[in-house]
């Protein structure tokens, strides 16, 4: 069979297929096992041992581990990342944070001011609520019952059982009955975007118990001191007429010259909207002046000291912080410090009265918005007024029959 050549050819297959099956099972054979991670990718490879290993089988398998360094399988699994791409990674995140930051800050200051607007307003269409049913506007002083004008409109803000409790007989602070009333801490009178809310007045008396209460970042511009004023301001733009503001200064008796504002029968009993002949749209009813009891000129905080016992050595107040007090109102224009008694104090503001300059008594607006602050116009609606508004025009605007016809730009 084996001479014929199919016969030779089926041999010759044999043949083949033992010796096939003699190197897959001879010990001289080394194979990789695959690990079971990578099973799916099983793929072995032989390498043609040297000579020495065909002589030597045992040497072969006692090599095995040797061998295997030289045979190859195929990797397939996902690398980490580098040192450097871990880097540059960071180094993205933290740009993206960077410019993502201050959007965020200027969101949520804008959600802030958008909150001050709606408190402004319904502050001030309380006072308008409170026009329309006595006929008059709330009272900025009343040097009988020592009252600002801000108890007189609790009850058109939901607050009635507080003003069924006060005391409008004797000084705000002097009640055991207002004491606790005006140390309520009131959202109706305060600015999201100040940076201390919560604060306290604890102004010490000599005579009778500490000035306490509540402190607001809301006033009422009583009009424009006409001496202050007018020094910042040149020969032609000078305040000559009517100085007053919507809630203008009110003392009972025969007292006309309250705090020194030059005979204008300022010994008003009656304020109403009608006395605003400069129009109830370009006049200011309310604005902010936040911040007090510390002072703040410029953004730079000083805190309050009111006996100079603090690292300064000088007496610093703000003054008018309560909501109560009736400091919390007054003519702007002015440059001149809190003082007391002979104690030294943190001198004149340096410059002119303008929004955002300083928060102290008498001086002009102030606000923790960037660029301006928010006022409240004698028709109800809220303004935002740039800090680059020029004096005579905030002059125009607080004065309430000055004959002026400008309104806000």
């Amino acid at each position: 069979m084996k001479d014929s050549p199919r016969g030779g050819k089926i041999l010759a297959s044999l043949q083949q297929k033992r010796n096939l099956f003699h190197a897959q099972n001879s010990p001289n054979t080394l194979v990789r096992r695959v690990p079971p991670c990578l099973r799916g990718h099983r793929r072995v490879f032989f390498k043609p041992l040297p000579a020495w290993v065909e002589a030597e089988p045992r040497v072969a398998r006692r090599m095995h581990g040797r061998a295997s360094m030289h045979t190859h399988t195929r990797k397939t699994g996902c690398r980490g990342f580098t040192l450097v791409e871990l880097l540059v990674v960071i180094a993205i995140i933290g740009t993206l944070v960077g410019l993502l930051l201050p959007a965020v800050q200027a969101a949520r200051e804008s959600a802030r001011r958008t909150q001050c607007v709606n408190t402004m307003k319904q502050v001030s269409l309380a006072c308008l609520n409170y026009e329309n049913g006595r006929g008059r506007l709330p009272l900025a002083l009343d040097t009988k019952n020592i009252f600002s004008w801000a108890p007189q409109v609790l009850p058109f803000l939901e607050e009635a059982s507080m003003v069924a409790q006060y005391d409008t007989a004797v000084g705000w602070w002097l009640s055991p009955t207002n004491r606790p009333i005006v140390a309520r801490q009131l959202n109706a009178v305060q600015c999201p975007s100040t940076p201390t809310l919560n604060r306290i007045q604890d102004k010490p008396e000599t005579t009778t118990e500490n000035k306490t209460g509540a402190c607001g970042d809301y006033f009422t511009p009583t009009g424009v001191h006409p001496v202050d004023a007018n020094v910042f301001l040149s020969l032609g733009e000078q305040i000559t007429g009517d100085t007053r503001g919507a809630l203008c200064w009110f003392s009972s008796g025969t007292n006309t010259n309250v705090a020194g504002l030059n005979n204008k029968g300022f010994a008003n009993s009656k304020n109403s909207l009608k006395d605003i002949t400069d129009g109830i749209s370009k006049t200011i009813l309310l604005a902010e002046c936040a911040g007090r009891e510390d002072v703040y000129r410029g953004r730079t905080k000083y805190a309050v000291d009111y006996n100079a016992s603090g690292p300064l050595g000088k007496a610093i107040r703000a003054r008018g912080g309560a909501w109560a007090t009736t400091d919390n109102a007054f003519m702007i224009g002015s440059i001149k410090p809190w003082t007391s008694g002979s104690l030294p104090t943190l001198g004149d503001i340096p410059t002119a009265p303008a929004i955002n300059s300083s928060n102290e008594w008498g001086h002009c607006f102030y606000a923790f918005h960037p660029g301006g602050a928010n006022v409240a116009m004698a028709d109800g609606s809220v303004q935002f007024l740039s800090d680059t508004t020029p004096l005579r025009l905030l002059c125009t605007l607080v004065t309430r029959a000055g004959g002026e016809t400008a309104g806000i730009p």
